[in-house]
């Protein structure tokens, strides 16, 4: 998967993006979320190397974030909300502006 590029991106390019397993590993976030990766596997039988990716994924484009303030290290996810996400979208996009803006 390509880095997202803020500057570029729309939201709808965002969720189209959201396909196949990815669309299957953050619906299963959203029934079964928040936990770890592992339990995401084996409360739905899909293979751990398909579920953590894909989480991986979905986190860098900001639809799964970590569910508390708990160290990373606890690897404790959960789907983000349609606006949470949104909103972690349109900030990004901002910040990825102003920056663009300061280079110049």
């Amino acid at each position: 998967m390509k880095p997202i590029d803020y500057r570029n991106e729309t939201w709808s390019d965002l969720q189209g993006r959201i396909t196949g397993q990815r669309q299957q590993v953050f619906n299963a976030w959203r029934m079964h979320g928040p936990c770890t990766t592992e339990e995401l596997a084996e409360k739905t039988g899909m293979s751990i190397l398909n579920v953590r990716p894909r989480t991986t994924e979905l986190f860098q484009l900001g639809l799964v974030g970590l569910a508390s303030d708990t160290p990373a290290s606890a690897g404790i996810y959960r789907a983000l909300s349609y606006s949470e996400a949104r909103t972690l979208f349109e900030r990004n996009a901002k910040e990825a502006s102003v920056a663009q803006l300061q280079l110049l």
